[in-house]
């Protein structure tokens, strides 16, 4: 046995294991593992909720400078999208970040996503010539399907990464209520064409503000450290989306929630990463996987995919073969069997003089053994 052409072998199944799991492209940003310990990744968080912060006041800006009957709300979101295209065209970097395209891929969908609340907002306050502010009925179901959504988002906030759409499903209910019943419209009133006063552009920004952060930091927690497809992207954006959509139409007095859902999204994920559970990830699962995501315990562990390679090296590289004192053992004249390198056995065939010598004293010698070993090398 050649103990170099044995390492080498090792080597290259550690080789071929790490090319199952996706470590080839370890050194590169495209990367399926995402790295959280790297604080380049969290400059992408940073860059999308600017960019939310500055369609906001890009919104507002537009409104401002232009004589009232020149608005356009037109006119309007197209400086929105133009100034979040070019924001979030490409993620910012320092350094290599592991997952920085994975993690950038569902935070760009959330400049589209407060667009979009921005244009529906604005639906509502169309086909009226009505400008009076009257109380209606339907502004208390309005702020309920609000509670609605906000219970939601605490429910995803505190179990991130178990794999259930219940939130999702009752924030989608709360919305489909709103736009049956939706609050009464009021003429010339809308994000898109309404030249606002100081105080209500304070509160379109902190609006604005509060959803970035809350978006941002459920894409954050809802991604896995290992996110081996990129198909999850769509599910993750979902999720983070009817987390955070709240504070979209929200009373201003209640966006410091927004902190409370950050602190409880951001200490479930922190107990996840510290439960210690592990899996063979060559062979581990659908459902296994899923259950390391939740911090669950998951039986034959192994730590990681390094410890494996080199568990696989240890084992090929050549190791003394240490002789065992002479056993005394139960024989029969015919065969005699002795325990010898830990789970083998060797059984020794009446026949020859050594095997007979042997049978005849009851206990295998040390010279026999040695044979044994050469022959087997």
């Amino acid at each position: 046995m050649n103990p170099s052409h044995t390492t080498a072998t090792a080597r290259g199944a550690s080789t071929s294991l790490r090319r199952i799991v996706g470590r080839d492209d370890v050194d590169t940003e495209d990367s399926s593992l995402v790295d959280f310990s790297n604080a380049s990744l969290y400059l992408a968080g940073l860059q999308t909720v600017f960019s939310i912060v500055m369609c906001a006041f890009v919104s507002v800006l537009s409104c401002w400078i232009v004589p009232g009957p020149g608005v356009s709300a037109v006119r309007t979101l197209a400086l929105c999208v133009a100034t979040g295209s070019l924001l979030m065209l490409k993620p910012l970097r320092v350094g290599r970040s592991h997952g920085i395209k994975i993690v950038f891929a569902s935070l760009q969908p959330a400049v589209p996503i407060y667009l979009l609340a921005l244009v529906v907002e604005q639906l509502v306050h169309t086909c009226t010539s009505d400008t009076s502010n009257a109380h209606s009925w339907r502004r208390v179901v309005f702020h309920s399907m609000i509670l609605v959504m906000i219970v939601s988002g605490i429910m995803r906030s505190r179990q991130p990464l178990k794999d259930t759409d219940s939130p999702f499903l009752l924030t989608a209910t709360a919305l489909l209520v709103i736009a049956i019943m939706p609050p009464p419209a009021i003429a010339l009133v809308g994000p898109l064409c309404q030249s606002v006063t100081m105080w209500e552009a304070a509160d379109r920004l902190v609006r604005a503000f509060a959803f970035a952060i809350v978006y941002c930091v459920h894409v954050y927690a809802l991604t896995s450290n290992i996110n081996l497809t990129k198909s999850e992207t769509m599910i993750c954006v979902s999720r983070s989306a009817s987390a955070s959509l709240w504070t979209l139409g929200a009373n201003v007095f209640w966006l410091p929630v927004a902190i409370v859902q950050s602190a409880v999204v951001i200490l479930a994920r922190i107990h996840i990463e510290q439960k210690p559970a592990y899996v063979q990830v060559a062979d581990a699962s659908d459902d296994e996987l899923a259950r390391v995501e939740m911090g669950e315990q998951v039986p034959q562990q192994q730590p990681h995919i390094d410890v494996i390679a080199q568990q696989i090296e240890l084992l090929a590289q050549p190791t003394a073969i240490a002789m065992a004192e002479p056993t005394h053992m139960q024989t029969s004249p015919i065969e005699t069997e002795t325990p010898s390198f830990g789970p083998m056995v060797f059984r020794e065939i009446g026949g020859n003089e050594p095997a007979a010598a042997t049978a005849a004293s009851g206990q295998m010698t040390q010279e026999r053994m040695a044979e044994i070993a050469a022959r087997i090398e």
